[in-house]
């Protein structure tokens, strides 16, 4: 499922923002759900919270383009933040709370570029992922037992997100000169039916001007 997550998002381009948005934010709901209603009632009641939100989660994620991206930019920016400030023994919530309201405010804002730099950096991460754990048991024989190692996965997936950043980018270049050279061609179309449109306006303005210059040379010789 990661390396299916992983192709999606590449092949996808910034559409592939919306695939992302439902896995993390399903699990991210699953995730918060569960272990912060872990051992509160009956024991079924965390478990069964937690599939209902990861569900409503993915289910935002997919929909909501915009919102949906700017819930996970939050969600990223507010736990990172969150728990470094955890870490020091301090009051993390409001901590928290400011930086989700930043990445609120920088999902919504800079929608179109996090389409193009988020896919590829969670491709390469799901894909890491996915080889270490389809590859890289801890079994003899393993095919690329390496990946057992914290340090290799993070490794892989930094070589991979330098090739599928520039893939995207490249994309989007692309994209934009086509778009371009269609808007190009728009204008020339609308500026060729403009001039044929009146084509007769700008014929009738002439022969006038031409008969009256002809008056007007022809006035001078009568005088005469």
């Amino acid at each position: 499922m990661l390396l299916a997550l992983a192709a999606a998002a590449v092949a996808l381009g910034p559409r592939g923002q919306r695939p992302v948005n439902a896995a993390m934010l399903g699990a991210g709901a699953f995730a918060a759900t569960f272990f912060g209603l872990r051992g509160l009632g009956h024991p079924w009641l965390a478990g069964s919270l937690a599939v209902i939100a990861a569900m409503l989660g993915t289910m935002f994620g997919a929909i909501a383009e915009a919102w949906g991206t700017a819930a996970l930019v939050a969600a990223l920016l507010g736990t990172a933040s969150g728990a470094a400030v955890a870490a020091l023994k301090h009051a993390w919530v409001p901590v928290a709370a400011v930086a989700g309201s930043i990445g609120l405010f920088v999902g919504i804002t800079r929608q179109r570029k996090l389409e193009i730099v988020l896919p590829p950096v969670f491709a390469a991460a799901f894909a890491a992922l996915g080889a270490a754990i389809g590859w890289g048991p801890h079994w003899r024989g393993a095919a690329l037992y390496q990946l057992n190692d914290v340090a290799w996965v993070l490794g892989l997936m930094a070589v991979l997100v330098v090739p599928l950043e520039a893939l995207a980018v490249y994309r989007e270049r692309l994209t934009k000169a086509r778009l371009a050279g269609r808007t190009r061609e728009m204008d020339d179309d609308e500026l060729k039916q403009k001039i044929a449109a009146r084509q007769e306006e700008y014929e009738r303005a002439a022969q006038e001007a031409q008969e009256k210059s002809a008056a007007a040379v022809d006035e001078p010789d009568q005088g005469s």
